[in-house]
Parts: C-alpha cells; structure tokens; sequence
C-alpha cells in the first residue's frame, strides 16, 4: 500500500515536470514565430523600398529620355510605385488660386476679378498729376509728362488708380487713355487731381485747413500778421509726433504771396515759394496770388513721410512743372525759395 503511494506521488512530479516542460516549448515557438514573423515584415518593406528606388530612377531616366527625343506620348500603365509616388506628390490646389499669364515687354498682370481691371507687377508706383505722370523717384522740380500713344507700353498705365483731392482719399477708379491726342501725346482720363497706382495710406495723419495763423506762429513772426489772406495746412509730415504749418499767404495791396514751411516751434524753417505783382502784372487784371490749391500733401512714395507738392504755375490750362519737397527731423529737400511767374 505505501509502494503505491510512492508510486503515485513519483508520477505525478513527473507530470509536473513534463507540463513545465511542454510550456516551455510553447513559449519557444510563440517566440521563435514573432521572430519568423518581424524577419518576413522587414524582408517585404525592404523589397519595397528597394523596389520603389529602383522604379524611380528608371522612371527619371525614361523622363529625361523622353526630354530628350521630344516625345510626349505618357505610359498608361499603373503600378504600386505609381500609387506611392502620386500620394506623396500630390497637391491641393484651391478653387480661388490667382491665374498670372504672361505679357509682353516683361510685365506681369494678375487678374483681380475685374475684366477692365489689371495691376502690373515688378514696377515703380505710378504716380499721376492731373492726369500725367509724375516723377516721384527725387525731390526738386519735375517735369509732368504725357504718353506716347504709339508706345506699346501705354496700356501698363490703364490700371486702377486711388485718387486724392483737397487733402483726402477721393475714391478709386479705372485709368482710361484719353481719346484727345496732341502730337501723338495722351494723358490718363477719369482720374483725380493726384492718382496712385497702388494702395496703401498715403495720407497716414490728419490734415487740417484753417483761415488764420497758429498763435505760435504769429508770436515768432508778427511781421505775418500784414497779409490779408491767410490759409494753414496744419499736419505731421515727418511722423514724429509734433506737427507743421503749411502757410499760404497773400498781400492784396503789395500784389505779394508765399508759400512757408514752418516748425512746430513756430519758426520759419523755409520758403518754398514766392511770387510778386512783377510776376504776373499784364495776365490778368485782377492778379494772381498762390493758393493753396497749387499745393497737396501726399505721401507720394510710400515711405510714411507725407511730400509737400507745389504745383507751379502756368498760364496753360495742364500743369507742366511739380515742385517736390520732404521735410523730415528738420532737414528738408527739394528746391526752396521758388520764384513764381506767369509772364509769357
């Protein structure tokens, strides 16, 4: 009876042991199996890639073959490469996406949405004076100048234009070449007094017109106080944060006026023009005085300083002469002192 018993107790170690090892063996195989498994994975991706390389430069030397010989004719055939490389290529393009054409002379057109509407890229702002073009490249006196009709170029100026009139934004609208050509010349109709071609603030600080003389003025020159026709155009030119005073002044009984670029401090910084009865005595009878419609402010050449533009007289009814001056920190330029004449 106690043989038995040892007899079963021996068995059953035994079959603990066998258990044991069988699990062992299992646990081999699930390892033995992910290893098979990994070994497979990184055999197919690798084939791929190397697969996917070696298509790819076959399909860049067919390419370049086709380049060569002019061939334009394209494979119809689709292969797993093929897949990969459009997914990897592929491009979102928006419905809204500006279309550029090309144009002659150079010049770049992007449509805006507008059928009579173009802006030329790649050139200097356009800047026009009643309708002619105004150099804004340096200060002094500039030249307007008129259009060669026979220019092929012309069309560059037929754009939209900003337009600005006493001091302020007037509207925008559509340059058009005027049908009246003198000596093969046009100038730019439907346009305002002074015409931008691009947009942006060029007035960026108020402008103020009034009819007298800044106390802090007169208390500096009180020899002003004898003309009887006063107008100030009171604004920052520079940005500094301190104002100036434009002045306009005429004497009706000397016949004299000028036109004074004066600081905050109220000191007289410079004239910028001048002009007495000599100049115009025998055009009119009732004589001629500077306005200040001869004179804008307009930051011509968007550079945050607003340019002082004098318009020269004449006795022809289109300007042909702009005076350009820029104040900023106390220095200035452009020509000073200016004597006006409307003599023949």
């Amino acid at each position: 009876m106690g043989d038995r018993k040892e007899d079963i107790e021996e068995k059953t170690e035994e079959e603990k042991n066998f258990n044991q090892e069988s699990k062992k063996g299992v646990s081999a195989n699930k390892l033995l199996n992910t290893l098979l498994f990994l070994i497979v994975l990184i055999t197919v991706i690798t084939g791929s890639i190397i697969y996917y390389c070696i298509y790819k430069y076959s399909k860049t030397d067919e390419n370049n073959e086709k380049i060569i010989n002019n061939d334009n004719s394209s494979s119809d055939v689709s292969t797993v490469a093929d897949i990969i490389d459009e997914t990897l290529n592929t491009n979102t393009v928006s419905d809204n996406s500006v279309q550029v054409p090309s144009v002659p002379n150079g010049n770049t057109t992007v449509a805006t949405g507008e059928a009579d509407n173009r802006r030329v890229l790649n050139e200097s702002i356009i800047v026009l004076y009643d309708g002619l073009i105004l150099d804004n490249d340096k200060m002094g006196i500039v030249e307007l100048k008129y259009i060669d009709n026979s220019n092929p170029s012309k069309d560059n100026y037929v754009v939209t234009y900003f337009n600005y009139e006493n001091y302020g934004f007037k509207d925008s609208s559509l340059g058009t070449l005027s049908t009246q050509v003198i000596d093969g010349l046009v100038k730019i109709d439907n346009v305002g007094k002074v015409a931008i071609s691009e947009k942006y603030e060029a007035i960026p600080r108020e402008i103020q017109v009034i009819n007298s003389i800044p106390a802090v003025v007169l208390d500096n020159n009180s020899d002003l106080s004898v003309y009887d026709t006063k107008k100030t155009i009171i604004t920052d030119l520079d940005g500094n944060g301190t104002n100036e005073y434009i002045m306009i002044l005429s004497n009706k009984s000397t016949g004299e006026s000028k036109i004074l670029l004066v600081e905050s401090t109220g000191f007289i910084k410079a004239t910028i023009a001048k002009m007495d009865k000599s100049g115009w005595d025998g055009i009119s009878t009732d004589g001629y005085y500077l306005s200040y419609s001869n004179i804008e402010i307009l930051d011509i050449d968007n550079d945050g300083i607003m340019e002082i533009i004098f318009e020269i007289p004449t006795t022809n009814s289109t300007p042909s002469q702009i005076s350009l001056v820029k104040y900023k920190n106390g220095d200035i330029s452009g020509e000073l002192d200016y004597t006006c004449s409307l003599k023949k």
